[in-house]
């Protein structure tokens, strides 16, 4: 059997995700910026220092909120990323978006591609086929959604959006797929799944995951990581009921998971469902076995504690 373990950072409304692969190291998304001490102290109490790789799953603060750090205190190979051109009409915190906002987003990205010495080597992924599979240290990582659905169709003349910033960077989500040791494991990052008008966004994540099923002959998911924090607006009734998680892992709270039916629709979906909130914990899974092995960190909520200053 592989060795294999999935670290959940404690983070709300912001996704840090480490993989471990028989010892090495990768990072799934980095977290809002202010989650740096936290990320930091986790990987050098561990004694962590070299990094396989960096995937951002879509171009949001809360997910690419700590690239530069990592990469100046760490030894990253490689950073895998998709374009970015600032066409989204809707902020990272569901807003209308200005100009202010999209030049500052920008930058960032300019900035985080300005690394580029600092890591060996960096890969944008609507440049790849969906799905591209990453041989991580023996453990295929399968990267579905590679697209860039906003830039696509801000560059379309035959519709209706062409050069209009319109849709969320959420459109452009990479969900990640693993299966290990007889385990499934779904890390949905921000993708969206809504009756939708426009083909490419309708029933996004059902999609994906129907043909994942279709792919490897499989019919649940075992560690349902939540697409977009365990938004209601994503995590529907059909889609909890075609996913039948065993373990879903959701970063955020029951300030906001209280006002949604997320709770109710994973329970639905399979009563025997165990949940995990990032809130107040890490969470460390461990794929090695043939059980899945968690262990719960207790922690504090940075997040809380500066929403309460």
């Amino acid at each position: 059997m592989k060795d294999f373990k999935i670290h959940f950072l404690n983070t709300i409304w912001s996704d840090a995700i480490i993989l471990e692969s028989n010892g090495k190291y990768g990072f799934v998304d980095t977290a809002s910026a202010f989650y740096y001490p936290m990320i930091k102290e986790y990987l050098d109490s561990r004694s962590i220092k070299d990094l396989e790789f960096i995937i951002l799953t879509h171009f949001h603060s809360d997910h690419y909120g700590n690239i530069c750090d990592i990469i100046n205190d760490y030894n990253v190979e490689t950073l895998y990323i998709k374009k970015y051109s600032g066409h989204e009409g809707i902020t990272g915190a569901g807003y209308d978006s200005n100009e202010e906002y999209l030049e500052h987003e920008k930058n960032k990205y300019l900035e985080i591609l300005s690394m580029s010495e600092k890591v060996k080597s960096i890969v944008f992924l609507d440049n790849l086929v969906s799905p591209y599979v990453l041989d991580f240290n023996g453990v295929n990582l399968e990267l579905y959604n590679t697209t860039n659905h906003l830039v696509n169709l801000y560059n379309d003349e035959t519709r209706e959006y062409y050069h209009q910033n319109k849709f969320s960077e959420n459109a452009n989500s990479v969900p990640i797929f693993i299966s290990i040791n007889n385990h499934t494991v779904f890390l949905g990052s921000d993708l969206i799944d809504s009756d939708s008008s426009i083909p490419e966004f309708n029933n996004l994540a059902r999609r994906i995951i129907q043909d994942i099923y279709d792919t490897h002959k499989i019919y649940h998911i075992d560690i349902y990581k939540s697409c977009h924090h365990g938004g209601g607006g994503t995590n529907g009734a059909k889609l909890l009921e075609l996913l039948n998680p065993n373990h879903v892992v959701i970063t955020n709270t029951n300030k906001w998971l209280d006002n949604w039916s997320t709770i109710q629709n994973i329970m639905n979906a399979n009563p025997l469902s165990a949940i995990y909130k990032t809130d107040y914990y890490q969470y460390v899974f461990d794929l090695s076995k043939d059980e899945i092995i968690v262990k719960a960190i207790p922690c504090e909520s940075l997040f809380i504690t500066l929403q309460k200053k």
